[in-house]
């Protein structure tokens, strides 16, 4: 039996065959160690760059105007 990743993310399309299986095995190791920090869950300083920098997230600037 597929596990709850493979199931709702197997099938990711990016357009790029490459950006797919990051996305795919970023996802599988964050899903994995859910609730543990990212240093955690990426051993590698290169491996937490690479799931950094997949990310869309960006950085805010909260300061009052």
């Amino acid at each position: 039996m597929l596990n709850w990743w493979d199931k709702n993310f197997a099938s990711c399309e990016l357009g790029d065959e490459r950006l797919s299986d990051r996305a795919y095995s970023i996802g599988k190791k964050i899903s994995e160690g859910f609730g543990k920090a990212l240093s955690e869950i990426f051993k590698s300083g290169s491996e937490l760059k690479r799931a950094y920098e997949f990310s869309a997230i960006t950085k805010q600037n909260l300061a009052r105007s």
